[in-house]
């Protein structure tokens, strides 16, 4: 089952956000031609990238004698959307010379939806020596030469002047920056997960998530891989590490039958054992479903692999999964005073030992991925408290505090909670009955975090801040140095928002987080990329409006909430609902004060 996890991630990951197509085509100064990097045709349509699924490239030209100025602008815009010409030659020619020197398009890469216009009518073109053509529009987002996407808001105008030079109108000036308009991005660019392992020796995988353009001379699969040579993004960096040696590069991929031959530079034959599993997980959950239901074989210059050859199977290194809990994971979840599970044929009984006894002190518990599961729990105003579902396992109090959260486990077996006390917020790391403290930026001090939310890959943390404009969701990078821990590259995914409320967070897949509000309109339970740092498209769930979620839990493909059925909260009239995205509808799976629904981690 969690083989098919690793191909249905990669079917979601290239989907591309729901981009808006830009008002016009850039027609001039460009050719579109199909590009395929295999023999074998796959369908556009399907939704899915595998080794052979066709791409449209753009091939740039250069200026047409006696092109007006609108066409000069829509060509050079044209041409620097083209990735057949990496240096950008042709987009040059557009410029005057003193122009062509000065422009620099590398520092970054701006998506805009809009449309091109003359700011002088055509009739005074004939005898004009300079005149300009502006493209406004609205801005969608930027990518960075990591390739990191960030929504962006607000207009754009950008103004070109045009003088002319030899009797032929050229861009005098232009601005230092790659303009791509949302049809630009769709056609040339994909969305793209890499994995990489964590900086403490454990298994598993963190994902990062790059925007990159397609090479048409390499293909996605030799793109992704010479991306995934070249190291994560700086927000994640510090948390990660690679198993690939420094100096490896891939010469080429190709396909021999049912394999999928990757051909390194000798590099790579310096890799140690001890780094040889990790490296094949990173390498199987990055081409994903590229190749699915094949064998992977590295070779080195064209020869086998330190001579007896190196092939595997991508299904092999599930294990590695990012999200810990496989395709089908356990549920949980509260009632009188008992953590119960769900069973597979539906209803619940107490899990064993002292998590399953009655008792009101101990609340919102939360589940490691542990075999036997470890519990977590709150005892308020005392501390954070756990045990193992196991016969004769009594609470251990491994976090002492007045003022906690309640408590989230991350794959590593630590369990996690914030404190507020004497005005400042410390974070506390509970590992084998020890109470560890994280260090937080300042600015995270400073402020108060009602929820504290591990993602499952153990990489990130997501938490739900007070503030005095409100409640807002901010996620950091989790970096292990040692026996030390500390959350960085602090950043906030949702800010504070006028007659919004932020009730409750939960990680569903490894970098996407499941955040409830309530606002004027009622509640709201989407979707976000905290990678992206935007909203799933799509992925908006359907609430009733009759009932009230109080708390909510999430997993890959998976929802649960905890509603209050009679919207009184002072009545124990609450169940515990599953959600199904393929019908969009609510199902009941506990009644009778049936509360704090819990996936394991997350």
């Amino acid at each position: 089952m969690r083989a098919e996890r690793i191909r249905r991630r990669a079917v979601r990951r290239y989907g591309l956000p729901g981009l808006a197509f830009a008002l016009i085509a850039l027609g001039a100064g460009c050719a579109m031609v199909p590009a395929n990097s295999s023999p074998r045709l796959a369908d556009e349509g399907s939704g899915r990238d595998t080794l052979s699924r066709p791409y449209v490239r753009m091939i740039a030209e250069s200026p047409k004698p006696n092109a007006s100025p609108e066409d000069i602008v829509r060509g050079f815009l044209a041409a620097i959307a083209s990735f057949d010409d990496p240096q950008l030659t042709i987009a040059r020619q557009y410029l005057t010379e003193e122009a062509a020197v000065r422009w620099n398009p590398w520092r970054t890469m701006r998506v805009y939806e809009g449309r091109i216009s003359m700011s002088v009518p055509a009739a005074q073109l004939a005898r004009a020596q300079e005149t300009s053509v502006t493209l406004r529009g609205t801005a969608v987002a930027t990518i960075d030469p990591e390739g990191r996407y960030t929504p962006a808001s607000g207009e754009v105008e950008e103004t070109f002047t045009l003088v002319k030079v030899g009797g032929e109108w050229r861009i005098a000036s232009a601005p230092n920056e790659r303009l791509l308009s949302t049809d630009d991005l769709q056609r040339a660019f994909r969305a793209v997960d890499l994995y990489f392992p964590p900086t403490i020796p454990a298994y598993g995988l963190v994902r990062d998530r790059v925007w990159v353009p397609i090479d048409p001379a390499r293909g996605l699969p030799e793109t992704l891989v010479r991306r995934l040579l070249a190291g994560p993004t700086k927000p994640i960096a510090d948390a990660v590490s690679t198993a690939f040696p420094p100096g490896t590069d891939v010469n080429q991929i190709s396909v021999e039958g049912d394999t999928v031959v990757v051909d390194f530079t000798s590099a790579i034959e310096s890799v140690p054992l001890t780094q040889m599993e990790a490296m094949k997980a990173q390498l199987a959950w990055t081409l994903g479903d590229l190749a699915t239901g094949r064998t992977i074989e590295i070779r080195v210059n064209g020869e086998p692999f330190r001579d007896g050859g190196l092939r595997f199977r991508p299904a092999d290194y599930a294990r590695f999964d990012p999200d810990a809990i496989g395709s089908q994971p356990q549920a949980y979840y509260m009632q009188r005073g008992r953590l119960h599970r769900v069973k597979e044929k539906g209803g619940g009984e107490p899990v064993a030992g002292a998590a399953g006894e009655p008792g009101t002190a101990f609340i919102h518990p939360a589940v490691s991925a542990d075999d036997p599961p470890m519990v977590a729990a709150l005892v308020a105003g005392d501390g954070i408290y756990t045990t193992t579902m196991a016969r004769g396992v009594q609470w251990q109090r491994w976090i002492a505090g007045k003022d906690l959260t309640p408590p989230s486990w991350d794959r590593y077996g630590a369990v996690w909670t914030a404190e507020w006390a004497d005005g400042r917020t410390r974070v506390w790391e509970g590992i084998s009955g020890q109470a560890r403290r994280v260090f937080i930026p300042e600015e995270l001090a400073a402020e108060r975090v009602a929820a504290l939310r591990v993602s499952r890959d153990g990489a990130r943390v997501a938490m739900i801040i007070e503030g005095s404009k409100g409640r807002k969701v901010k996620i950091g990078t989790i970096i292990r140095q040692g026996q030390q821990s500390r959350i960085d590259n602090v950043f906030t995914l949702i800010d504070a928002q006028e007659g919004q409320e932020i009730k409750a967070i939960a990680w569903q897949g490894s970098a996407e987080l499941l955040v409830l509000t309530k606002g004027k309109g009622g509640q709201e339970l989407a979707t976000w990329s905290v990678m992206e740092g935007m909203p799933v498209p799509d992925a908006a769930i359907k609430l009733d409006a009759q009932a009230e979620i109080d708390r909510i839990a999430a997993a890959p493909d998976h929802v649960l909430a905890a509603v209050d059925v009679d919207g009184d909260p002072k009545t124990a009239d609450s169940e515990v609902r599953s959600y199904d995205a393929d019908k969009r509808t609510w199902t009941p799976i506990a009644k009778d004060g049936a509360t704090d629904p819990i996936y394991p981690l997350g």
